[in-house]
């Protein structure tokens, strides 16, 4: 049984019992061991945890590298890494392999792994002509579990053009959907402007016309004022300005 889980990119569990982790890392990190590390104890923490006693399973690390983790071994690309003591596995139930996926087509270019029939071989080869699109070598398709593996493939690819092409419909008619939206905000907020202005320039207008007859209005008083100052009959002041004498007296 096979799952994506948080410690590593997939997690299995084989028929026995045993964990398996595989994690595929494409770019060197300097922090990619005590990631490692950090998988394994976490998967040996949920096995404590599940079973609440400390006799553990088999588990099986594997690292599928796309660069180059073992320089000093450059005639091997598969690598098997455990604790020793006195040249014994100190740990046996827990087993590391790194396998340098780059390095083995490097050496196969060069013809060193050219004779290599092993699973582990196979299967990279398998795994890039799926990856690069190409045509599987005449051996891999004679074998019925790689050859399963391509038709899954070949059907993932077509399922998943259906699933692009309905996503597109689909974001088609959203985008057609949100133009129409933003068409009819655009309108509203062009009449919207254009009934604002209207009535700005009305209460603008409005506005002015209020200021001037207070202006007119502070004139005409000033007027009065000045006529009654100079001692004007106060009959003659009102008929100038339209004032009563009450308003006249005040000012």
């Amino acid at each position: 049984m096979l799952k994506h889980g948080v410690s590593g990119d997939i997690i299995g569990t084989t028929n026995a019992g045993e964990k398996v982790l595989v994690e595929v890392q494409q770019k060197k990190d300097k922090f990619f061991k005590d990631r490692v590390q950090y998988y394994l104890s976490r998967v040996i923490e949920n096995q404590v945890h599940t079973s609440e006693k400390y006799e553990l399973p088999r588990i099986y690390f594997l690292g599928l590298l796309d660069f180059e983790m073992f320089p000093e071994e450059p005639a091997e690309y598969i690598h098997h890494v455990d604790e020793m003591c006195h040249g014994k596995k100190f740990f046996p139930k827990i087993q590391k392999v790194f396998v340098e996926i780059d390095k083995f087509f490097e050496l196969e270019n060069a013809g060193t792994t050219k004779d290599d029939h092993s699973d582990a071989a196979q299967w990279l080869r398998a795994i890039k002509a799926i990856v690069k699109e190409e045509s599987a070598p005449e051996k891999i398709l004679q074998n019925e579990t790689f050859q399963k593996l391509m038709d899954s493939v070949k059907l993932i690819n077509f399922a998943e053009e259906l699933f692009n092409v309905e996503v597109k419909n689909m974001t088609d008619l959203q985008a057609e959907h949100e133009e129409g939206l933003a068409e009819g905000r655009e309108l509203g907020f062009a009449e919207g402007k254009a009934e604002g202005y209207a009535d700005g320039k009305t209460e603008g207008f409005a506005a002015g016309e209020k200021a001037e007859r207070a202006k007119a209005d502070k004139e005409k008083r000033d007027i009065a004022k000045g006529l009654r100052e100079d001692g004007v009959p106060m009959d003659v002041i009102i008929r100038r300005t339209g004032f009563s004498k009450e308003e006249i007296e005040s000012l």
